[in-house]
């Protein structure tokens, strides 16, 4: 069956002038769509069964829920708590009370919140003096908003990251659940980072691609200058104390480092987004 390319973006919907083959029943999906106000996993008692159940029902959002939730085949009682749920999360969104679906949802989809927060989110990456939280040292934050780096440098501005990464409702990292986001509670304490985040070592690995940071990078085209090629996480201890030593150009190899692991975060992020989304979304939905 023939349709029109119908996008649907918020509450308008946009006629593309291109034709393709859809099967009966299934979702039109934009690729530039909001994915978190697909999701109806944040809700007690909703698996992927059940929230396929309501996708392959003609409801993919929110608010189509709560318009026709009268055609899902579910209980009563949990057609019902869902729909109580979903006036929650949109009120939520609404207020940008983010907290709310932090709490309720599973690290491993935060992903999909990707799209809404794209403008407030930030790649972020550590250097250290070790492995050790509560005896090493951060020597270099760095965060990238998808247009500028910074960078807060131990014993100069390391203190400004606590403001910084106020302004920022997503966090997307490389092993930060395990590593950075620990040894950065650690050292700031007061810091609120009970934020989205999306780890790149186990979203990547979610889609096939396993192994370390400039490994995968690899695997996927992207190349580093070549005076980055050597310089890995232990390297970077020793730039650290070569800058100590009176190495100013140390320090600069160390945040140009420290500049391609942000950076290319935001490279891999969009990545792994269009393979989590037509992973998940595919059995249900047409992603145009």
């Amino acid at each position: 069956m023939l349709y029109e390319n119908f996008l649907i973006s918020g509450e308008k919907m946009h006629l593309k002038m291109q034709r393709f083959k859809l099967k009966p029943g299934k979702i039109i999906l934009h690729r530039g769509d909001l994915m978190l106000k697909n999701t109806f996993l944040h809700i007690p008692g909703v698996g992927k069964n059940t929230e396929n159940k309501i996708w392959k029902s003609g409801i993919h959002s929110w608010d189509q829920y709560l318009e026709k939730h009268n055609k899902v085949n579910l209980k009563s009682s949990k057609k019902e708590l869902i729909n109580h749920y979903v006036n929650q999360s949109i009120t939520a969104y609404d207020d940008r009370k983010y907290s709310f679906f932090v709490d309720n949802m599973q690290g491993n989809l935060h992903w999909r919140a990707y799209p809404d927060l794209k403008k407030r989110c930030c790649f972020l990456d550590i250097e250290t003096t070790g492995l050790d939280k509560h005896h090493d040292e951060i020597t270099v934050i760095g965060l990238y908003d998808g247009r500028k780096s910074r960078f807060f440098v131990n014993g100069d501005n390391l203190q400004d990251f606590s403001d910084e990464i106020k302004k920022h409702d997503m966090i997307i990292s490389f092993n930060g659940r395990c590593f950075d986001i620990p040894f950065i509670a650690s050292k700031f304490p007061d810091i609120p980072l009970n934020k989205f985040h999306v780890d790149l070592r186990f979203a990547m690995r979610a889609i096939g691609y396993y192994g370390g940071l400039k490994r995968i990078e690899k695997m996927v085209g992207i190349k580093r200058d070549d005076d980055l090629e050597e310089v890995d996480g232990f390297e970077a201890v020793r730039l650290w104390h070569k800058f100590k030593r009176g190495d100013e150009s140390a320090l600069d190899l160390l945040i140009k480092y420290n500049q391609a692991d942000i950076e290319n975060l935001n490279i891999l992020m969009d990545f792994a987004f269009d393979r989590l989304r037509d992973q998940d979304f595919k059995s249900v939905v047409d992603i145009i």
